[in-house]
């Protein structure tokens, strides 16, 4: 659709839209690829490209915000993985991780603002806004999301991350709900199930909360070492001393040197 100028001479023109779509989104397939390849580095360059030929191209801006987020995830591997590391070193590296959010934020809320309905932008600012502490900015993107389903890539994942929005204020009836929710769309989905036994643990019902754990651990997929470490947390609290070894030893061979196995060494079993 063209927009019409009336001109002196009594003509008519059509102004064509800025930039070069078709170029847009041959760059936007070659962002995509990078980033499913883990190639930050040529996924942002083609990103960028994207942009620049079309800077309303708003899967482009949500590619790129993922391109920050990963940069984050890596460094947070770092700081709390590979060597759980502390003081002015941790610290240098959380000011990095914080800084490649807000440049995630900044893309996604662009995605967002040019198509309203973009529920994946929304929801990918909701996940970083739980990174960063801002569980009531979480719950409102996140919420905005799930009410944009139709461009939402996974609605049960979507859920969890505002079931756990609400489990960082202490509302641990809304975490609930929407947790066993997510569980609805995709039961054993990893994610859910660790943090609803987060809600478990919370509300001191050892059971309900192994179970949830319990689960999480026996799916060589999920790879959680957060749920081997609530699991044997769990187990001493319900007195089964062995099956709280069982989740220590399980919980030290994910990762000898991150911050969750140095828990698992420190408890007295």
């Amino acid at each position: 659709m063209c927009l019409v100028i009336a001109t002196g001479a009594g003509c008519a023109a059509c102004v064509k839209p800025e930039g070069d779509p078709k170029k847009s989104e041959t760059r936007l397939a070659l962002a995509r690829d990078f980033l499913s390849k883990n190639e930050l580095e040529a996924a942002e360059t083609e990103a960028n490209k994207a942009i620049a030929y079309l800077n309303t191209n708003d899967e482009a801006y949500n590619v790129r915000g993922l391109v920050h987020y990963l940069r984050a995830m890596g460094t947070f591997k770092l700081v709390e993985i590979e060597d759980c590391l502390t003081g002015v070193d941790a610290e240098a590296l959380r000011t990095d991780l914080d800084a490649h959010l807000a440049k995630a934020d900044a893309d996604f809320r662009k995605a967002g603002e040019l198509s309203p309905d973009f529920g994946e932008a929304w929801s990918n600012r909701g996940v970083v806004a739980n990174l960063l502490g801002e569980h009531d900015r979480a719950i409102e993107h996140l919420t905005g999301a799930l009410s944009n389903p139709a461009r939402l890539v996974n609605p049960g994942l979507t859920r969890a991350h505002l079931g756990w929005s609400y489990f960082q204020k202490g509302d641990q009836v809304s975490a609930a709900k929407e947790l066993r929710q997510a569980l609805q769309f995709q039961p054993g989905m990893c994610v859910a199930s660790y943090r609803l036994g987060r809600v478990y643990f919370a509300r001191e019902e050892w059971e309900k909360a192994a179970e949830q754990f319990q689960e999480v651990s026996d799916q060589s997929a999920c790879q959680l070492q957060e749920a081997a470490l609530y699991l044997m947390k769990a187990r001493l609290e319900q007195g089964l001393s062995d099956d709280a070894r069982a989740a220590r030893d399980a919980c030290l061979k994910l990762s000898p040197k991150s911050c969750a196995a140095a828990q698992c060494r420190a408890q007295s079993l």
